[in-house]
Order: structure tokens, then sequence, then C-alpha cells
């Protein structure tokens, strides 16, 4: 099947879902015939003539690879989309056409010089609703501003952006295969004892992407640092040799990500770390294979929340049975966050904590509270699996007094510690059968599989 095939069979699909939003919304008083889908607006820093990174809205990439400001699509059921490109006459920019593209021949494609004549360019029916991020942009297409993402309309379209189509599915497996490109070479170049920023550059120059390309801002970080969740920084030579790397960084295809954590040791780590490394690399293997349709996700967390506080009861770290962890939340000082999350055109795909199509919440457990997906999986979900387990000492610190301190052997956290901490994350297909992983055949693990 070639890529215009199967992106028409996606615009198939999405006209589909689009009618089935329509009527949700319709159901609950707000009848629309058509949506209006804007790709967004540049925009500058606060009293600056500097360019913020523009990155186009989500809604509006899904029906279109169009990338860059001012774009729409008009959407209506039954019809071929209609998309706008707005491509200004400019010399202080590149603005020359781009190639010609397998997407263009299946959509009713126009191109206009501004935004301001983009409303000639279509045909807008009397009810039409405006999806994007610039409300000022539906007031010039002359819309309402009860028009402008109504929430009867959006509640369905995020819920039914976790049904991936094909499509979909093949512009995340090619954002994996560039990231994956980009791990191998990051793993050398840690293993050839590279600072945080030789790491890092060594990672985008192998997944062949500029920085302002990547899906979020990768996590590169050697040593203790990798106990710290969201680690934004790249340090030099002062952060060099480390013993352990925790690189956690995507790639992008047309607007969709991969997401892929790996976690790397030399070998002269603590065997108690390696062991732990090893056991959660198989402990993710499980849970991966647990992505099957009817399972609610939230089983997949509590699987992990449970496998994490077996291997601290395994190792000693913690002095309690795997039952008494579990209960008395112990674990959580190890393992603070959710298993995973949906992925797709954004890193944190939208949809997570929704009821159903018509909206509502699902929030997680209480004592879960960081649990970003609490949907029940079905063919076509992507989602990431990645359970992690961590020294961080703001989270142990209330463990150490009292009565509680005898849980845990902390000897052995002070030596773990400046290893930093574990995760691993694969990106997965749940489908009619087997779980897809479209990262791991990529990518082997710390243990080599």
């Amino acid at each position: 099947m070639t890529e215009t095939d199967r992106y028409r069979q996606h615009l198939d699909t999405l006209d589909r879902q689009l009618a089935r939003a329509l009527e949700t919304a319709a159901r609950q008083g707000r009848g629309y015939d058509a949506v209006v889908f804007h790709s967004g607006r540049a925009a500058v820093y606060h009293r600056d003539d500097e360019a913020v990174p523009f990155r186009a809205s989500a809604h509006f990439r899904r029906w279109t690879p169009l990338d860059g400001p001012e774009h729409v699509v008009l959407a209506r059921p039954g019809a071929r989309p209609r998309v706008v490109r707005v491509r200004p006459r400019d010399y202080w920019y590149d603005t020359s056409p781009p190639p010609p593209s397998y997407w263009e021949e299946a959509v009713d494609l126009a191109e206009v010089g501004s935004f301001k004549d983009v409303k000639d360019a279509l045909d807008l029916p009397p009810r039409t609703a405006y999806v994007g991020p610039t409300p000022k942009a539906a007031e010039e297409l002359g819309l309402p501003a009860d028009a402008v993402e109504p929430e009867e309309l959006m509640a369905p379209l995020d819920w039914l952006r976790a049904y991936k189509t094909e499509h979909e599915v093949s512009r995340v497996a090619r954002a994996a295969e560039k990231t994956a490109g980009g791990h191998e070479r990051a793993r050398k170049a840690f293993k050839s004892w590279s600072s945080e920023r030789e790491i890092y550059w060594a990672y985008l120059e192998a997944s062949d992407q500029l920085e302002i390309e990547n899906p979020y801002v990768p996590i590169v970080a050697l040593d203790e640092k990798a106990a710290i969740l969201h680690y934004q920084e790249k340090r030099g030579a002062e952060a060099a040799p480390g013993k352990v790397l925790l690189i956690d960084a995507g790639g992008a295809c047309e607007g969709y990500a991969a997401d892929v954590t790996r976690t790397w040791a030399q070998d002269d780590c603590d065997g108690v770390y390696l062991t732990l490394l090893e056991a959660v690399d198989r402990l993710e293997r499980e849970l991966v294979a647990m992505v099957t349709p009817g399972r609610p996700y939230l089983e997949i967390h509590l699987a992990a929340y449970r496998g994490v506080s077996r291997l601290l009861v395994e190792t000693g770290l913690v002095r309690t049975s795997v039952d008494e962890a579990v209960e008395r939340r112990i674990t959580s000082a190890f393992f603070p966050h959710g298993v995973g999350h949906q992925i797709g055109l954004q890193v944190h795909d939208v949809g997570g904590h929704q009821a159903g199509p018509e909206g509502g919440k699902a929030p997680p457990p209480e004592e879960h509270p960081f649990l970003r997906n609490t949907r029940i999986l079905e063919p076509g979900h992507v989602v990431t699996i990645e359970p992690g387990l961590y020294f961080i000492s703001m989270l142990l610190e209330p463990w150490r007094a009292g009565e509680s301190a005898a849980a845990i052997d902390w000897a052995l956290v002070d030596r773990l510690t400046p290893h930093g901490g574990i995760r691993i994350e694969d990106n997965v297909v749940c489908t009619d059968g087997e779980p897809r992983d479209l990262t791991r055949p990529l990518l082997a693990g710390p243990r080599g599989e």
C-alpha cells in the first residue's frame, strides 16, 4: 500500500469520526455542519521581536502533515477536506513552495498569500465551528465566539484521537526509527565516558533532528541526576564520566511523536544496581505483554507498582513483605509516577482522563495521582510503558524517621543513591491480537534483548 493510499484511508476514518463528533455535539444542543481546523498563529516573546518556536495545533495536524502558521482545513462529513495553505511573499524568511507530497492529491488544496485571504478560499457553511489556538482567527473568519472550541465538540474529538489509524501508526513508527538511531549513538557516547552535552549532541546527530524538531526536551541524565524525573539540564565535563545514563528522548514524524527511555550502566556499577536494572527491564517486558484490548490501563499500572514492590523486597531495599510494601505505600517513595500515557500528536496525548466521548472525568485513583491514562485499552490505542525505580531524597527522607525507618535498608539506599535511578520505556500499539511494540525491535534494552 502506498503512502497516499494509506493517507486516503486515514481521511476516510477521520471523516467518520468527524460525523460522530458532530452528532455527539448536536445531541447536547451544539449543532454544526463543518469544522475549521487552524494550525495556529506565530507569536513573539513578551516585549521582544524574537519568534517563539512554532508548533502546529494537534487537531489540525491530524488532517494534514502541513506544518507552519495560519494554514486551515475545512472538514465536512462526506466531502473532501479543503486545505488552505498560507504562503506569504517575504524576503526575510524562506517561503518557497514545499516539494509535492503524497497527501496533496487526496485533498482539495488551495494557496493564498495571507490569512486575510483564507475566508475567500473557503466556502464556510453557516454553522461552522473553529478548532485551534487563536480565537482572533475565528473572529476574522466571521465565526461567533461560542463556535470556538465548544466543549461539546472538543470532548468527542479528543476522545477519538486515541484511535490511531494505520497512517498514524506508520508516522509514530517512523519517529521511532529516528529515535532508536539516536539512542544507540547516545549509548556509545556514554560508554566512551562522554558528558551529558556530548551525549545529547550525539543523539541529535544520529536521530537526524534539530533541537527544535524534537517533540520534547530530551532528558540526558548522568548518575544522581537520573533521579530527577524531568531533568532538563545538559552538564559538560564537570559531570563526566558517569557510571549511569538515563536518556529519555524521542523523535517526530509529521507531528507524531515517539517517546523512548533507556538506562545504561558501566560495568563497574554497584552489583545491586545492575541487578535492579535488569529486573526493571524484565518487568517492563511483562507489562508490554499486557497491552491487550479490553484491559483497563490502570491494571497495567497496578501490576507495575506491585512488580517494583517485589524488586525492592527481593534486593533487600525494603524489609517488609510485598503486600505490606504495597499497602503502606512504601513503594511510592521509589516509583512515584504512572506507568505511562497515550502518545500520538502530543507526547502526552489528549483524552487519557476522559470518561467517554461526551466528556466527563475518569481521574486516577487517589493513591496513584500521576497516572496519565485511565481508559480501557482498545485496538488502535498507542501507549507508552515505562516503569521506573529511583532514589529521590525528597521522597525517601520522610521514611527515615520513627517506626517507618526500619522498613528500609538505609545503608543500601545511601549506597545506591549516587546511581540516581532506572526507567525503561517503549511505545506499544494495542491491536486485535498481540501488542505491537514499535520501539523494542529497533533498540535493545539493558539486557541486550
